[in-house]
């Protein structure tokens, strides 16, 4: 590009001047073409004019904007944590800059009008008088007085009775189970109120399982729980659950042992398929024993299938939720004709993940870990906040001594994760215990 400049006769004393002002406008020059080179939007002419930002430019500038601010946000919060508590207020930021574009709108804070599970305080310096608010009591079976729901089948007459000190169970599979969820937990969503857990083997009915369903039943409002057993459950901590919880029905199985023509080698194999086929005959929610439900799923409930992604990327499936003959819980089900019985999770989350990429209209992920899953370490070993959390998965393998331990005495100066989320479901308070 040549640039034409005239210049007037300098005296020599004005030199170094004069040379000052060509090299300025030599500069300039090089600037303007390499504004045109990159810019070709900008008007051309003996005048250098700026053109007005176009659509695109102006998207940029309100997106950068607004992760700015975002990142500001996150700083904040992040500063503000305590050392021994891991904030999922930084995921949950993170995770909407990722997902979503800031627009023209006006950026809105992901928080602003958030109501956080358990407040807003996480010092854990205020006790609380919960010494009063236990459910334990010192009866027997025999001692106990309990009202139990009672299905009857009879033709087509279908019916949901509440008798005293029954122990009766449904038969699955079976058509009166299904009867009786059609006729009374039938609502406006595609996925049913009713809660499935499972337990199989001849394991000892433990506190955390205690407040684990009765967190289901407490959080959830269900329709009705349903327990799917091969040795029925026994024990204080059994007695108490159907003590508190009239609309739990036992249902006896015969856990499948081959698959195909494979025979299942692991009981938790057994429990992988079994909660498929329950879900694929009535629908409903599914859960593990030993997760713990912090508050309502029914934000899921319009979903034909919903489950959360864990910490490692896979799916999780200790909590799944489905509409009766969901599309993809009939393909995970087809999956197994591939099964391997001595790979651990080839055929669950592994395969519900693949499946999943595969088929993304037929499942919705709820891709934020602290929805369900937080990493083990943040339950045993400082207080994790559970303010965006819908559930935490207690992570039994390598902590059963530890579980055992626990009760309505322990649970109250527990200073954890696991002590403060037990002390919310069962005392409505996460705070210590006087």
């Amino acid at each position: 590009m040549l640039i034409m400049v005239y210049l007037k006769p300098i005296p020599t004393m004005n030199y170094r001047a004069a040379f000052t002002v060509c090299f300025l406008i030599i500069q300039l020059g090089i600037l303007v073409y390499v504004t045109l080179l990159f810019y070709p939007n900008y008007e051309k002419g003996s005048r250098i004019c700026f053109k007005k930002e176009d659509d695109e430019a102006q998207r940029l500038k309100y997106r950068l904007h607004g992760m700015q601010k975002l990142l500001k946000l996150v700083y904040r919060k992040a500063k503000v944590v305590n050392s021994r508590e891991e904030s999922c207020d930084i995921e949950t930021a993170v995770l909407f800059l990722k997902k979503n574009n800031v627009s023209k709108t006006v950026f809105k804070n992901t928080f602003e009008d958030f109501s956080p599970l358990g407040g807003r305080d996480w010092s854990f310096k205020t006790y609380i008088p919960c010494s009063n608010k236990s459910l334990e009591v010192n009866g027997t079976s025999k001692e106990l007085i309990r009202s139990q729901f009672i299905p009857s089948c009879v033709n087509y007459d279908v019916k949901l009775e509440v008798r005293k000190n029954l122990n009766e169970s449904l038969k699955f599979p079976g058509t009166c189970l299904k009867q009786v969820i059609d006729k009374f937990c039938t609502t406006q969503f595609l996925v049913p109120n009713i809660l499935h857990y499972i337990w199989l083997g001849k394991g000892k009915f433990e506190f955390i399982f205690f407040v684990s369903i009765f967190s289901g039943y407490k959080k959830q409002h269900p329709c009705l729980i349903f327990l799917y057993y091969d040795t029925l459950p026994s024990g204080k901590w059994w007695n108490l659950l159907l003590l508190y919880v009239s609309n739990i029905i036992p249902v006896s199985v015969n856990p499948p042992s081959k698959i195909g023509n494979r025979k299942i080698v692991f009981l938790e194999h057994k429990s992988d398929i079994l909660r498929l086929q329950i879900l694929r005959e009535y629908g409903g929610i599914y859960l593990d024993t030993d997760q713990l439900l912090l508050t309502s799923l029914d934000k899921f409930r319009d979903r034909e299938c919903t489950m959360g992604v864990a910490s490692d990327g896979y799916l999780g499936s200790a909590v799944i939720i489905a509409s009766k003959n969901s599309a993809f819980i009939k393909k995970w089900m087809d999956s197994y004709s591939a099964y391997k019985p001595n790979s651990w999770g080839q055929n669950s989350v592994i395969m519900a993940t693949k499946l999943a990429k595969q088929n993304p209209n037929l499942i919705h992920l709820e891709r934020h870990y602290c929805s369900f899953y937080p990493y083990p370490t943040y339950l045993f070993k400082q207080n994790y906040k559970w303010s965006h959390s819908y559930g935490l998965h207690i992570y039994k393998p390598g902590r059963e001594k530890q579980l055992k331990q626990l009760n309505f005495s322990s649970i109250r100066k527990l200073n954890n994760t696991l002590g403060a989320a037990f002390r919310f479901v069962l005392f409505d308070d996460k705070e210590l215990c006087l």
